[in-house]
């Protein structure tokens, strides 16, 4: 994390400010460009060649984290095995990435770009980021994320920008981690040919003059040196130029309804496969502007389709809404197939959770089915059939119909095994494996769905999120030590993610590695600190170890995100009662019952409370409804004391002796159960806990010896 004094630099245009500090290594971030990642690209062109040089171990591992914002350095990284989703081609691409996916690979890039940093720039390193104005989205995810994650001591992160705009979000870590600077003056372009100069930037060059001269070309000539532009680029061979400045120079080149169309469709495509969402929405969005659905419908159509995905996606789902059905304005059967499947997705998945209507979406899936058996290509029928099918059973599925939904998949799998060659479709078939297993492990079937699970990872081995899936299952099948391997598998194959760390964090304090626990949850909450879970978990773990301080900071910033949490409003309670705010306590755990009835450590925290404050009959009433929720064995313990507080020693009894059933074993509860038995005349019942409670302790004294003794004589 960032230390409190030191600070990134936020450059501005400014004759009064301080100048920002100089850089060592600048990235340009103008979409036109290289379109996303334009400026993490150009920084890991930078740094991988050289961190590669002098420590490959730093560099390997993140081997498809880089190759998936820098492409062209694939030819200088030895590549792992591509997984099924990466080596499909598009009509085949059933699996696309979540819209997470893009933050998971700027967490990547921040780690690599640290290392780089103390590995080989100790004594600290200036990162510049320029045309941030015209940056991606995923470049600006980027900044958030250094701006965050990087102890600008050792790499000081310089944005230059002069207005965030609308993003807030940008703004909002620029304004808590940096300091404004002056940005450093521009020189002036000369040259011959000012126009060529604006056009061989690919279009980032804002400089007066360059762009008057630019604007002068004849339309003719202009278009005519665009289509140059971009000749020449395809023959440099980097595909990042492809999300870019390729489609920019051909949609304002000789041909930009058929060149420039094309271009963008298939930069389109090829950020809808990488999970670019909005820049695939961009680029879409440019080419239905450029061409007609009367005279290239099929270029038209499918650029629609993918801006409805996006917009799933992304949202607002209505927006998607509106695409979908301007598909239905056609008399294309895969466009209305196509329509029909995405509405249902939309109703079952993307809209706001109030607006779900999985049985509409029903509805959309039967059309899609109907449409996908009828299709006019006998050798993608069953494909679709299939596919749409799959669709289908996650309807099923989120309306509660396990059964249905896995008998729509076993369908699925059989028209696939019947009718495709066996190397036919890989992902597809990966896909429905693996949503057999998800839906059997929904059901409880656990050995079956591991079964699944063992199959898709055998034929996808480098996909990191089917071993997570798994590690899952293996959890609640109580194959603890192997969900542990596949936990590690996920976190090894996968860009860094929050996820992953969370749940292992929770199977291991559940194993009782609360040191390990809290190394995944302090990880887990650097990727992601607002993550509410990861701060109740963290908070929890750290009162159980004594840490009162930071339990008490991610109480405070999990309330600030969600002020009526149950736990956290819990956890608050005992940090209070810990430093003897009792009535303040006792206001936190109420509200934590008023939001959460079956809280059951609100119930047995407010207990505590009441015994120490000398309200017994309270403390078991507390306890009274915590045994209830779950019976256990220490709360009725708990009871026990606080009847005996009462005079209640037969029922003290009667809880003890559920307590020692239950496999409690501290010494103390035979003590306790002793007093009890002597007090309803038990004497010899007494004599026979006491000695078993002293040979407990074995030469350890007991806390209780004194009072034993007394008693006893």
């Amino acid at each position: 994390m960032t230390s409190p004094q030191a600070r990134h630099s936020w450059a501005v245009t400014s004759d009064t400010l301080p100048p920002a500090p100089a850089p060592h290594v600048e990235a340009m971030c103008h979409r036109r460009s290289r379109g996303p990642y334009t400026g993490a690209g150009a920084l890991l062109r930078q740094i991988v060649p050289e961190l590669l040089a002098h420590n490959a171990d730093l560099v390997l591992p993140r081997t498809t984290n880089i190759v998936a914002i820098a492409p062209e350095l694939a030819a200088v990284l030895p590549l792992p095995e591509k997984t099924l989703t990466e080596a499909a081609e598009p009509r085949e691409r059933t699996r696309f990435y979540s819209a997470g996916r893009t933050e998971r690979l700027v967490h990547g890039v921040a780690e690599l770009l640290m290392d780089w940093a103390r590995v080989l720039h100790p004594d600290g390193v200036v990162v510049s980021f320029t045309d941030v104005a015209h940056a991606d989205d995923t470049d600006r995810e980027l900044l958030r994320v250094l701006l965050r994650r990087c102890d600008p001591r050792h790499l000081t992160v310089v944005v230059e920008l002069d207005d965030p705009g609308d993003d807030t979000a940008l703004a909002d870590a620029l304004a808590e981690y940096a300091r404004t600077g002056a940005r450093r003056a521009r020189t002036p372009v000369q040259g011959d040919d000012l126009a060529q100069l604006y056009i061989d930037s690919e279009g980032v060059l804002d400089d007066e003059a360059v762009l008057r001269a630019y604007d002068e070309l004849a339309p003719d000539e202009r278009a005519r040196r665009h289509t140059e532009r971009a000749e020449a680029l395809a023959a440099w061979g980097e595909p990042s130029f492809e999300l870019g400045a390729l489609p920019f120079h051909l949609e304002r080149g000789t041909d930009p309804a058929v060149a420039g169309g094309e271009a963008l469709l298939k930069a389109t495509t090829r950020c809808l496969e990488l999970g670019y969402y909005h820049a695939s929405m961009d680029l879409a969005l440019r080419g239905r502007e450029l061409v007609s659905a009367e005279k290239q419908p099929n270029l038209y159509w499918n650029l629609t389709t993918k801006v409805a995905a996006c917009l799933s996606y992304l949202g607002p789902g209505e927006e998607a809404a509106r695409y979908l059905g301007e598909l239905r304005h056609t008399t294309d059967a895969e466009m209305h197939m196509r329509s029909s499947y995405m509405t249902a997705m939309l109703h079952t998945r993307y809209l706001p959770k109030d607006t779900l209507d999985h049985d509409l979406a029903l509805e959309w899936s039967n059309i899609s089915i109907v449409l996908a058996d009828n299709y006019p290509k006998p050798e993608r029928r069953t494909f679709n059939g299939a596919f749409m099918r799959n669709g289908k059973a996650l309807v099923e599925l989120h309306r509660g119909d396990l059964q249905a939904a896995l008998n729509l998949v076993n369908e699925a799998i059989g028209m696939t095994d019947s009718h495709l060659g066996h190397e036919e479709q890989l992902l597809h078939r990966s896909v429905l494996t693996h949503n057999r297993a998800q839906v059997l492990a929904a059901m409880g079937e656990h050995a079956a769905a591991l079964l699944d699970y063992d199959d898709v990872i055998g034929r996808d081995p480098n996909y990191g999120e089917y071993y997570f899936d798994r590690a899952t299952v293996r959890r609640a099948a109580g194959r603890a030590a192997e969900a542990l391997e596949d936990y590690a598998a996920a976190i090894r194959l996968s860009p860094p993610f929050h996820e992953a760390h969370y749940n292992r964090a929770d199977l291991l304090r559940e194993l009782g590695d609360d040191e390990g626990a809290l190394r995944d949850l302090d990880y887990a909450l650097e990727l992601e600190p607002d993550h509410v879970d990861s701060l109740v978990n963290r908070a929890d773990l750290l009162l159980s170890n004594g840490d009162m301080a930071r339990a008490s900071a991610d109480v405070d910033h999990g309330l600030a995100l969600d002020p009526h949490n149950a736990r956290l409003l819990s956890a608050r309670g005992s940090v209070l009662a810990d430093v003897g705010e009792h009535e303040a306590a006792w206001a936190d755990y109420s509200a934590a019952l008023a939001a959460d009835p079956a809280l059951v450590a609100a119930w047995a925290n407010r207990a505590v409370l009441a015994f120490t404050t000398g309200r017994p009959r309270q403390a078991v009433e507390d306890l009274t409804e915590a045994i209830r929720l779950a019976d256990d064995g220490m709360l009725r313990v708990n009871r026990a004391i606080a009847l005996q507080e009462l005079g209640n020693h037969r029922q003290a009894v009667r809880d003890l002796d559920a307590a020692l059933a239950a496999g409690a074993d501290d010494p103390d509860v035979l003590y306790f159960r002793g007093v009890s038995r002597l007090a309803v005349g038990d004497d010899a019942g007494a004599r026979a806990d006491w000695e078993a409670h002293l040979a407990a302790y074995g030469e350890e004294t007991s806390p209780h010896a004194v009072q034993i003794a007394e008693r006893v004589a």
